[in-house]
Parts: structure tokens; sequence; C-alpha cells
């Protein structure tokens, strides 16, 4: 099966605090597939009946776009259901994609780019771009910079196969002289509350955390910025890196293209709808 992908008209690129998305949209799938989608799902036409879409989603950015695409109405506008499944770790989430235990799922560009390779048929439909992502330490560490933690102790909340870690691995070699983040560092996996844990307690010297606690670990004052991922990739190499991306497989993708356009346009609904609210987070905090 084969998909074009068109960079169509309403693709842009928006800058919404600590989330960008680019709009991509499949606009030519068609032939075999599954029996049971029929009509406009299997299409790549607007839908003319609700459809059910199992989405999987980390905590993070991606649950705040969920969030909002629910309580604004975005999906139902589209004629989506959504039956959301939450995921503790991106290498989990993963893996549901790569097995089909969910038709869409927000994943590590790595990890897509792998799992394609190593033929489980995933594909990249919308891409969530620019990670803000931070490595912290306390205020009151002795680590100075990124470059410190040659030898010692990194929590990371994604694991080693996440896009986020890759890309940081890539910043710690380019802009701070680690050559290899996985050798060279003890890397600690676990979730964001774990790592900050082990940090508060000491236990190691910094900690890469994701974009909820993010917001939460600089709003605390407890925390010192050692790099922010995005801000030290673009210094480095002049552009923002590919990170988390809306993906499914080529599977679900031959008999359901207009659920997956769908999709596509309330996901801009639902930036467009960020942009424009800054009570947005202050709802989503509570």
């Amino acid at each position: 099966m084969k998909c074009s992908v068109s960079d169509r008209t309403r693709r842009r690129r928006w800058q919404v605090a600590l989330l960008g998305v680019v709009s991509m949209a499949l606009v030519a799938c068609g032939g075999g597939g599954n029996a049971a989608a029929t009509g406009a799902a299997a299409s790549c036409g607007p839908l003319t009946e609700p459809q059910v879409v199992k989405l999987g989603v980390n905590p993070g950015a991606q649950d705040l776009v969920t969030f909002v695409m629910q309580e604004q109405g975005f999906a139902e506008k589209h004629n989506l259901r959504l039956e959301v499944n939450s995921f503790q770790n991106p290498a989990a989430l993963h893996a549901a994609i790569g097995q089909q235990a969910v038709d869409v799922g927000f994943g590590g560009l790595t990890a897509m780019a792998t799992a394609r390779q190593q033929g489980r048929g995933t594909m990249i439909f919308d891409v969530l771009t620019s990670p803000s992502n931070v490595v912290v330490t306390r205020a009151d560490s002795d680590v100075q910079s990124f470059s410190d933690l040659r030898g010692g102790k990194l929590g990371v909340f994604g694991g080693r196969s996440s896009a986020t870690f890759a890309i940081t691995a890539v910043v710690a070699k380019e802009k701070y002289g680690i050559e290899s983040l996985e050798r060279e560092v003890d890397v600690i996996e676990g979730p964001d509350a774990a790592v900050l844990g082990l940090l508060d307690e000491g236990n190691i010297d910094a900690a890469l955390i994701g974009t909820t606690a993010t917001v939460q670990a600089m709003l605390s004052g407890k925390y010192r910025v050692l790099s922010d991922i995005s801000e030290d990739y673009q210094s480095t190499f002049g552009k923002l890196p590919g990170h988390v991306l809306a993906a499914t497989t080529d599977d679900y993708a031959e008999s359901h293209c207009g659920v997956l356009n769908a999709f596509s346009s309330a996901l801009d609904d639902t930036v467009a709808f960020i942009q424009s609210d800054p009570n947005v987070w202050t709802d989503y905090a509570n």
C-alpha cells in the first residue's frame, strides 16, 4: 500500500508556547484494507458519520492537545469519537502503535522510523516538532554545565529508545562534548515523578523531563536548567529538531484515510484554539 502525502495549503507551523505542529494529510490512500471500513472512512473525503478512533497518548504536550480536542468539541466536529488510551512512557506507546493496539498514537520520530525499518508498517501522517524538554539539576547542585554530567547519573523520563533521548544525545555530543551519552553517563530510566524524586534526594545528578514536568519544574523554583533541548539543537544546527509525531500503520491508513484526514483537521482546530486562548493552560492544569 502506498499513500501519497502532500503539504497541503493549510500546512503551517504553529508556535504554541511549548508546542509546534506541522499538519500533513493523506490524500490518496486506497485499495485493499479492512473490509469492515467502508464509505468516507476508507476514502479520503470528510467523514459523514461518527468514527471511533483508539488514540494512544503520553503525558505532556500530546495530552494537552487531546484534552483540548475533546473539551472544545473539535473531535466531534470532524465526526471522531476518541477512545483515549494513556501510556506512562513512550516505549509502551510505541509498542502499542506497532502492534496496532491503538489506531493512532503520538510517537517519537526515531522510534517510528525504526519500527518501520523492522517491518511493522508504521507511518507518519502528522508531526509535532520542537521538543519542549529540558535537562535540569537541583538549584543547589555543584553541576554547572551539561558537560559536567560525564561520569554522573542522568534520569530520563522517556527511556533510551525515545526521540527525546536521541535528540538529547545529539545535543550532548555536538554542543557539550559528550561523545556517547549512553556510555559516558549512567542513564536511569523512569517516569517524570520518579526521576525528579531521585534528583531531589540526591541519587542522580540531573534529569531529562517531559513537557508537563518541565513547566511544573520551572514554576517550582527548585531546579536549574542545564540544557533546553530545542534551543541547544537550534543554536548548533540552525533549525528545530523533529520530535513527536502522529502515527498509525499502513493497514489502518489503507482503510481509514478519511479518519486520518479528519484527525489532522481536528488537530489544526485544536492548535489554533490553544494559540488564541491563554486560559487553556489553566483549564488543563486544573
